[in-house]
């Protein structure tokens, strides 16, 4: 019987997006610490690196799990990836926050249910 599970991996892919956000690394440390503060989300550790000649990575290591941005402004596209070993979160203001400041209504989410007995 597979009636539990241990997270939720959400996997968001957005196009059409502002580069001015998807360029700058300050810019994603602040747009990914609003959303977790959106979402309730308990950070541990965050990471940030910005790539030559542009893209930025990003990493919060949370309490439970993970949220990470990666940015292509050359194409418009960032790839977000939320796993949430607390199933109770609701994320779905965290991708509306997200769609506002990135500008963008072309997204596509995934959602897939991790650890599942």
């Amino acid at each position: 019987m597979m009636n539990d599970i241990l997270g939720v991996h959400y996997i968001l892919d957005f196009y059409d997006c502002n580069d001015e956000y998807l360029i700058s690394i300050s810019k994603i440390k602040d747009v990914m610490t609003k959303a977790g503060k959106i979402g309730n989300f308990n950070v541990v550790k965050s990471c940030f690196h910005q790539f030559k000649p542009y893209g930025v990575s990003g990493v919060l290591v949370l309490k439970e799990s993970h949220f990470t941005i990666h940015t292509w402004p050359e194409h418009q596209y960032a790839a977000i990836d939320i796993f949430l070993c607390d199933i109770s979160i609701n994320i779905e203001k965290v991708v509306e926050y997200l769609c506002n400041t990135f500008s963008t209504t072309n997204y596509t989410i995934k959602k897939i249910n991790r650890g599942q007995f």
